[in-house]
């Protein structure tokens, strides 16, 4: 069984028709267009794709891999350092993405996690990504909503 990162937007992303040299990978790779259906319930975008690292694979990290498999863990949060650099060229001020990871399969089922953060405003040590965990990245809003 595989971890699988689906990426919400309101926008088109590039689709990669076969794999090169960039860091993020947006296409199919263990979804079908089955498992992409069945996964939108957790979005609350127009798009949904399927995105990997085209270095490490599937973005995911947290405490426990941390500790299980620390080299994984700093290589998970460097696709996921990759996915914000790729995400903040194509994000305008406000707009924001969801990313959903889960197991191959168990796209229709409840998500268990959640949590927000600023594309340009995050420390990576305090974000986790679990299975069934949905992260939003938003864009320009930080300032606003702390000075309220």
């Amino acid at each position: 069984m595989s971890l699988v990162n689906y990426l919400g937007c309101n926008f088109k992303l590039p689709i990669n028709a076969e794999k090169n040299d960039d860091d993020i990978q947006i296409g199919d790779f263990f979804s079908d267009k089955e498992m992409r259906d069945l996964v939108k319930k957790h979005f609350s975008t127009k798009y949904v794709f399927e995105v990997t690292s085209n270095k490490y694979g599937t973005i995911w990290f947290n405490r426990y891999y941390k500790k299980d498999c620390p080299k994984g863990h700093i290589e998970g949060q460097e696709a996921f350092l990759a996915l914000c650099e790729f995400l903040d060229r194509y994000l305008t001020e406000e707009e924001y993405c969801e990313l959903y990871t889960c197991w191959v399969g168990e796209e229709s089922e409840d998500k268990e996690h959640e949590q927000t953060i600023f594309i340009n405003n995050f420390d990576i040590n305090e974000v986790e990504i679990n299975e069934k965990t949905m992260l939003v990245i938003r864009k320009g809003l930080y300032k606003r909503f702390c000075s309220e």
